[in-house]
């Protein structure tokens, strides 16, 4: 899990999300599968007490780090998100 501070933060990410192309299946707001090289993985993405969480069970994800799941999840995520406001 990581804490969403600016787009700078996930730089990498997008950009291996872009040339990846990752599949992003919505599973509930918040919620989604992002297929990844060798596998599907969970992302989630949420605010609590005002601070962005993004949590991908990958292995940079356990670690802490910025993965392009998390980015290609967030893309989906944030359209989502100003639709339903």
């Amino acid at each position: 899990m990581f804490i969403l501070r600016s787009k700078e933060q996930l730089q990498k990410a997008i950009e291996r999300a872009k040339a990846n192309r990752p599949r992003v299946s919505f599973k509930s707001f918040g919620r989604y599968v992002v297929t990844g090289a060798s596998r599907d993985y969970s992302v989630t993405c949420e605010r609590k007490n005002g601070v962005k969480l993004v949590a991908c069970e990958c292995i940079a994800g356990q670690y802490g780090s910025p993965c392009y799941h998390a980015a290609a999840a967030l893309s989906l995520h944030v359209g989502l998100a100003a639709q339903r406001a």
